[in-house]
């Protein structure tokens, strides 16, 4: 379980990573819509972690919080992984926070840290429910036996 959860976190860091830097080198980074992308990104890396911990453990396919666990460990290495690199990223650039903060509902208060703080909180509540329906979805209907 944890050497998928690495592999697929990892995986799932270096999307992340690479797309946002795509998106800035391209002038677009400031474009908070545009990490709907990121949503996408982490979601096959879900199924994959998810898949792949059910193809190499099928005793526990009538266990739905085994999925769940796996694409939540793996999350949270890709997710940890990306808000430590924004972060660091933002703090070191601030004509991007300055950006960030004339786009962003939350304008003045927006720091280094609650910038990233919301990319950890949106990506772990999107593990979460993706991990779910995922798991679900794998189980009833990638896994059943007719």
């Amino acid at each position: 379980m944890h050497a998928i959860s690495i592999k697929m976190g990892l995986w799932m860091l270096a999307g992340f990573i690479a797309f946002f830097l795509l998106m800035y080198a391209m002038g677009l980074g400031y474009r908070t819509e545009l990490h709907l992308f990121n949503g996408v990104i982490q979601l096959f890396c879900l199924y994959w972690a998810i898949r792949s911990y059910y193809v190499h453990n099928p005793e526990n396919m009538v266990r739905y919080m085994a999925g769940v666990a796996q694409g939540m460990s793996a999350s949270v290495i890709g997710i940890g992984g990306f808000t430590v690199f924004m972060t660091i990223f933002i703090a070191m650039n601030p004509e991007f926070l300055e950006t960030l903060r004339q786009n962003s509902q939350m304008g003045e208060y927006l720091t280094p840290f609650t910038a990233s703080l919301f990319i950890l909180v949106e990506g772990l509540m999107i593990s979460l429910i993706g991990s779910y329906i995922l798991t679900r979805i794998l189980l009833d209907v990638t896994f059943k036996k007719v």
